[in-house]
């Protein structure tokens, strides 16, 4: 080859390799914030959260935030502690990768999805786990906070990812659904024969999603699936399905276990669908 030519092949080649050594990114906190951030992530004192509206930053007492959640979680009508066994965890395992096994027998699914929903171990999930954002746009004395439970790696979590792509084109149907703050002012420029001096008005349900009774949620479920047009996946398998997902949401808080027993969890995919549909 010609000499310049494998100069400058060879001279890239070193360039490239520098440039591969050097970090991708770069932090714009010098060394003392760093060791602030540090200092407060390691304080057993605090708990830090993101705040419920908004995007403030919020550091909670850990007395007041360890109170606020057993003071949600006492609500007997909603929550009950369990003494959770390590065999209830497999079997719900067993019971999920059960449900995508014999959506691909019947061809529901393909061998790539089965793979993908599929819990390869069966001791290889976990408990939810519950935690608080601080209502801080409500009041900052005596905060409130919203439960939310994270479902990451729980045995329903699967079923509930599953569920929430065949539900939510019955949930965006509903006269009820509101996409985005864009979506209601088209519904809103497109309301007729409003009546002179009408008012429009909103409402708030206090703990919207833990209201909803499972067997009436599931009754609303079922009569909104029976009018599908498209009813490749029965009724009764995808009834079954969010079944598993309502009566089997249990998770940790501050070392016990607790179940959910009425209405679903905010923080699982599966919760808005049977929502909207049971309003």
């Amino acid at each position: 080859g010609h000499p310049n030519l494998d100069v400058f092949l060879e001279k890239t080649k070193e360039d490239l390799f520098k440039s591969i050594k050097k970090p991708l990114r770069y932090s714009n906190l010098c060394k003392e914030e760093w060791q602030a951030v540090r200092t407060l992530a390691d304080d057993r004192n605090i708990v830090i959260k993101k705040a419920d509206k908004g995007s403030a930053v919020v550091i909670w007492d850990r007395i007041d935030y360890i109170k606020e959640a057993e003071k949600q979680l006492s609500d007997k009508g909603t929550y009950k502690k369990v003494a959770f066994k390590e065999k209830l965890l497999i079997e719900l395992v067993e019971k999920s990768n059960c449900f995508f096994k014999n959506l691909k027998v019947n061809g529901h699914i393909t061998e790539k999805n089965l793979k993908y929903f599929t819990f390869k171990n069966k001791k290889a999930s976990n408990l939810g786990k519950l935690y608080l954002l601080p209502k801080i746009h409500k009041r900052l004395d005596c905060v409130t906070g919203r439960p939310v439970i994270s479902n990451c790696g729980a045995p329903a979590e699967k079923v509930s990812e599953f569920l929430d792509y065949h539900l939510k084109p019955i949930m965006q149907t509903g006269q009820s659904y509101i996409k985005d703050s864009n979506d209601f002012q088209q519904k809103v420029r497109q309301l007729s024969n409003i009546p002179k001096g009408a008012l429009l008005v909103t409402a708030d349900v206090v703990a919207l999603y833990p209201s909803i009774p499972h067997h009436e949620g599931l009754l609303s479920l079922r009569e909104a699936l029976d009018k599908r047009v498209d009813k490749k996946i029965s009724t009764d398998t995808l009834m079954k399905m969010s079944e598993f997902v309502l009566k089997n949401n249990f998770f940790e808080f501050d070392q016990k276990v607790y179940q959910q027993i009425s209405g679903t969890a905010i923080g699982t995919k599966f919760a808005p669908p049977p929502m909207l549909v049971f309003f």
